[in-house]
């Protein structure tokens, strides 16, 4: 009989990442199941609008279409029940969690809504955003406010209500179904809420501070990874699994807030908003200037930065979210030599392939290397795990 032992240690190190979304074809099988299950409902439930004999966008035509997807978001709570509490299979519960959260943050902002409208009197008008109190005003402080005291406060709530909506729905299903994924769009969703409470208590400062505050952001969703990971140093809980996806919707919001940043600055003022493609990082290495070059540099650096990171904590995950940036990066570097479009592709995709191939057969010794300075016991070796001497 094969030592079941040897099996895994043939097919994966310690310090690899494994993958938090898949157990095995099983879950392949069951998911496509599920898509086709939930692709049938919506389409049922398309039929179904079609068939009323009611004026669309009508009180009653709303409510049966969220008594409908209402309807789905159960299903797809019931069926969680069986596939994900029951049988602990993780891409179907992806699928599942992401089409509950959505659906309900649906139904939920919809109650409010309605909630506003038949029980405190708030007119549907008040739901659109009147600006022309400060169209002959400067952009600052008063204009924002001159848009803002036209917004009844019950309305001027509605991103946090939006936040809440979706964020309480997926607690409620990471506590009862213990999904990693789930608790990462906890962590995601609460970030975003925080935000989003920002802006409606001080909205001048949030829209001028937007690039740090996503840095922030990005930041507390990384640092609440990697305190997950602290917890399960030997990555074999669902604790790590939740750390996995923190760290997955950490990179890209940290990755593209600390360039916006290194780009801008930390604030924003009335010429970023007059001309937005000046904001815009992929429009500007795109620009054939000392602009484009000095930003792509700029880049490879913070890319150079997360990628050092990554080694420390092992995770690969900004690694990975840098990829696309990085190669627009070395794109732009190599094409200020003036060569043929031909070979600017080839030479970007040589270099980036090339260094994530090396990196990827050097990392453990690499990560050796650099954690040398750091103790191996206490909680600097549980944020930062070592690489054992089996691991090569």
């Amino acid at each position: 009989m094969t030592d079941t032992s040897e099996i895994r240690a043939s097919s994966a190190r310690p310090s690899d990442e494994m993958l938090p979304f898949l157990n095995n074809f099983h879950d392949i099988f069951t998911t496509l199941g599920v898509l086709i299950l939930l692709g049938g409902l919506g389409v049922g439930a398309g039929q179904v609008m079609a068939g009323l004999d009611m004026a669309e966008g009508s009180q009653a035509w709303q409510n049966i279409l969220m008594a409908l997807i209402g309807g789905i978001a159960v299903f797809a709570w019931f069926l969680s029940a069986l596939l994900v509490g029951k049988q602990r299979r993780i891409l179907p519960g992806i699928v599942l969690s992401g089409v509950f959260g959505v659906a309900t943050a649906i139904v939920l902002v919809w109650g409010y809504a309605q909630f506003l409208i038949h029980v405190t009197g708030i007119s549907e008008s008040s739901f659109e955003l009147g600006s022309e109190s400060a169209d002959n005003m400067a952009f600052g402080r008063e204009a924002v406010m001159a848009v803002v005291s036209q917004i009844p406060l019950s309305v001027r709530v509605m991103p946090v209500v939006f936040g809440l909506a979706f964020v309480l729905p997926m607690i409620a299903y990471y506590r009862v179904y213990r999904l990693p994924f789930a608790g990462g769009l906890v962590g995601a969703g609460a970030v975003m809420t925080a935000v989003l409470t920002l802006l409606v208590i001080e909205p001048y400062t949030a829209i001028v501070w937007m690039p740090a505050i996503n840095v922030a952001a990005g930041a507390a969703l990384l640092a609440t990874g990697i305190l997950f990971d602290a917890r399960d140093p030997g990555r074999e809980t669902r604790l790590s699994g939740t750390a996995f996806w923190l760290h997955f919707f950490a990179a890209p919001i940290l990755l593209g807030a600390v360039l916006n940043m290194a780009q801008v600055g930390l604030t924003l003022d009335e010429s970023d908003f007059a001309n937005p493609d000046a904001i815009n990082l992929f429009a500007a290495l795109a620009a054939d200037s000392a602009e484009a070059m000095r930003l792509a540099v700029t880049a490879l650096v913070v890319i150079g930065l997360f990628a050092l990171v990554s080694l420390l904590i092992n995770r690969r995950a900004l690694i990975v979210s840098g990829l696309v940036t990085a190669g627009v990066s070395i794109g732009v570097i190599v094409n200020s030599t003036d060569l043929g479009a031909g070979v600017v592709v080839a030479v970007t995709l040589l270099v980036l392939g090339g260094i994530v191939v090396l990196l990827g057969a050097a990392w453990n010794p690499v990560r050796r290397i650099l954690l040398l300075p750091i103790p191996q016991d206490g909680p600097l070796g549980r944020i930062f795990p070592p690489v054992s001497a089996a691991e090569g």
